[in-house]
């Protein structure tokens, strides 16, 4: 039977239980508050529900607890953190240092508002995830302007061998804010290491915004890593840019496997850059089959870059089966990756047009036809089922030119799409209504 004690300087250990604390700051200061371990969280041991509340004007550090490692069997608690006002605040949702083992992760809440602060919310450890370690399922909401924002799903370093991610939703408000979402570890994921299936979004009700999205790892996934099933949104962003990793910001190599990831973005002025999967992919990674919104903003030449699934392509790196939504402003699109090396072969990609997309350009559309430039693009189609076309003789398309590749479909007058093709497109490259 579990046994409840109050804070220890040392170990949690066997099967103590940490007590339900309130910890709360005092203004003008500096705090620091460990829920429950001064060290470590041992064998079958787990942590209080504890709450903290942060001083105003202060630099805030609060262990959900334990101020190093989680390990064994050890657990979090499921904790409650509201920074102070004006603070610089740093939140540790369950250990400061790592987590290893089968150690569980509690199911945190973080909250957050001040001007001009630093913030850094660990959701479940401030280092590494290793062995079977589990991150909890997070809630992490931030607002406030002129703030620099750090948000690590589960850690803020790697995750590696079988440790698994939660499913964390990580939300900043307001404006005027640059956000960093990591919706894993803020570091690599290797091994068999899962990515949760997370919730990365910026809610802000004002403007200029800059957002940095990375669904699963903010450096490389290898190995057998797998990226979770991802909504990155940057829906309200008036004037900011947003970029989007759907899994790793790095390289994915090795027989690592994108998720299925969502992005959204829409900025009256600002601009997007979305990779599907990761900056680079080589050796047998796998992109996965995400959707790419392209922004509603204005703009020229382009407001949205949408990218498949990598810029650069190489080795036997595969693209998922991705689905590319135009936006109202002028997206350049791109099914597959901006350079495809080696064996790299693209997926099966569909692009989307409504009314009003804007003057946008298909970059890579692949027919599947062998031996020519593009035979490693995939099968591609055009959707237009929502322009009320039934069938291609409805269309006004240019020839092709069989120098540069290109014919240009104009759907109304300032709303076209340039393709780059195999081949002169025929009916059989559409989806018709």
């Amino acid at each position: 039977m579990a046994s409840r004690v109050a804070y220890t300087s040392g170990n949690l250990k066997g099967v103590q239980q940490g007590s339900d604390d309130v910890f709360t700051g005092v203004a003008n200061s500096t705090n620091i508050f460990i829920g429950d371990a001064g060290k470590s969280i041992i064998d079958h041991a787990r942590g209080g529900d504890d709450t903290f509340i942060g001083g105003d004007s202060s630099t805030n550090i609060f262990y959900g607890d334990a101020f190093k490692d989680i390990s064994e069997y050890g657990s979090g608690g499921n904790d409650a953190f509201t920074s102070g006002a004006n603070s610089t605040n740093t939140f540790y949702g369950d250990a400061g240092g790592n987590m290893s083992d089968h150690a569980n992760g509690g199911n945190d809440a973080f909250a957050a508002s001040a001007i001009g602060s630093n913030f850094t919310f660990n959701g479940d450890a401030g280092g590494n995830m290793s062995n079977f370690a589990q991150g909890g399922d997070d809630v992490l909401t931030a607002g406030g302007v002129q703030n620099t924002f750090y948000f690590y799903g589960d850690a803020g370093g790697s995750m590696s061998d079988h440790a698994r991610g939660g499913n964390d939703i990580l939300t900043a408000t307001d404006s005027e804010n640059n956000n960093h979402f990591y919706g894993d570890a803020g570091g690599n994921m290797s091994g068999h290491a899962l990515g949760g299936d997370d919730i990365l979004s910026c809610k802000n009700v004002g403007h200029d915004d800059h957002n940095t999205f990375f669904g699963d790892a903010g450096g490389d996934m290898l190995d057998f890593a797998r990226g979770g099933n991802d909504t990155l949104d940057g829906t309200n962003n008036v004037a900011g840019n947003s970029n989007f990793f759907g899994d790793a910001g790095g390289n994915m190599g090795g027989h690592s496997v994108g998720g299925d990831d969502t992005f959204l973005s829409s900025s009256q002025f600002g601009k997007c850059l979305a990779y599907g999967d990761a900056l680079t992919m080589s050796d047998k990674a796998h992109g996965g089959n995400d959707t790419l919104k392209g922004t509603d903003g204005s703009g020229s030449p382009f407001v949205s870059v949408l990218v498949g699934d990598a810029q650069t392509m190489s080795d036997n790196a595969h693209g998922g089966c991705d689905t590319l939504i135009s936006g109202t402003g002028n997206d350049d699109m791109w099914g597959d990756a901006q350079v495809m090396l080696g064996n790299a072969q693209g997926g099966n990609d569909k692009f989307v047009f409504n009314l009003n997309s804007g003057h946008d350009v298909i970059e890579d559309f692949g027919q599947g036809v062998a031996s020519i430039e593009g035979s490693n693009w995939g099968t591609d189609h055009i959707d237009l089922s929502a322009l009320g076309i039934h069938d291609f003789s409805q269309l006004s398309i240019s020839a092709f030119d069989p120098t540069t590749h290109e014919s240009t479909i104009t759907f109304s007058s300032g709303n076209d799409v340039v393709v780059q093709s195999q081949v002169a497109l025929t009916q059989h490259d559409f989806l018709f209504a």
